[in-house]
């Protein structure tokens, strides 16, 4: 089995977030499952800026935003760079979806390029996914 993660699970396993029990959860489902975990290359992008961000609101010290880019590397997610089919492909997710930016469409260009399960546990998202009909598109908030 393959799973396309969000970013926003990542994070929720190193700040308490109304959802962090579900993503702690899921992610021991998915490892005695024997899942592999994927991400496109931005996926660590937005996680260090988000853990920036909670710093600098004073969500998050410093030595936990430290220890969470640290420990990235033992959720044993591969990462998939784009390249330029993958990049017209995310181009064509947003516009399916109407979003203005394609930051979200290179999780759903990458779960249909390798044929996996998406995770998030953006409502908004997945709202817009299952409106499409989109089976391979999960919440972590309601599945």
């Amino acid at each position: 089995m393959k799973i396309v993660i969000d970013a926003n699970i990542t994070v929720s396993l190193f700040v308490p977030l109304p959802y962090s029990g579900a993503a702690e959860n899921m992610i021991r489902l998915w490892r005695k499952q024997g899942a592999e975990l994927y991400a496109p290359g931005l996926w660590q992008v937005e996680i260090v800026s988000v853990v920036r961000k909670m710093v600098s609101l004073g969500q998050m010290n410093a030595d936990g935003a430290r220890f969470a880019i640290a420990n990235l590397d033992s959720l044993q997610v591969e990462i998939v760079h784009p390249d330029r089919d993958l990049l017209e492909q995310s181009y064509l997710w947003a516009e399916r979806i109407g979003q203005r930016v394609a930051y979200d469409a290179q999780y759903l260009a990458l779960a249909e390029s390798i044929q996996a399960d998406f995770w998030s546990a953006d409502q908004r998202l997945i709202s817009a996914l299952q409106a499409r009909q989109i089976p391979w598109a999960h919440s972590l908030l309601t599945d």
